[in-house]
């Protein structure tokens, strides 16, 4: 679910309280699993990219969950996400927003048009 509202949620304004609804049920006491913290920092990175100012605050508190994570791979991906909206917005917004599937097409030689 939080892949579709990553690549779609900016189609509706519903999205920022679904966020805060998972936020809320599934992260509010630990343990949080790892594979929750990694699917709601990629989409909430997707949906900052589109609509910052909506964003910006629920990101702020995924980032903290996630750098506060047993885990050291949902870390290192929000370090290394953190880094990037930082650095490079430009950047973060093709490596973020970049479809996997049509990179691997490109590399392939094939076209999906």
């Amino acid at each position: 679910m939080l892949v579709i509202v990553g690549e779609n949620g900016d189609l509706t304004d519903s999205t920022p309280h679904i966020i805060e609804q998972v936020l809320k049920n599934q992260c509010s006491t630990p343990p949080i699993c790892s594979s929750l913290l990694t699917s709601l920092l990629v989409a909430c990175c997707q949906l900052f990219l589109r609509r910052p100012a909506e964003y910006q605050h629920i990101l702020g508190g995924v980032f903290e969950l996630c750098m506060n994570s047993s885990d050291v791979n949902v870390h290192d991906r929000a370090a290394t996400y953190y880094m990037l909206l930082s650095t490079d917005i430009q950047l973060a917004r093709s490596v973020i927003l970049s479809d996997p599937d049509k990179k691997s097409d490109e590399k392939s030689g094939q076209n999906t048009e």
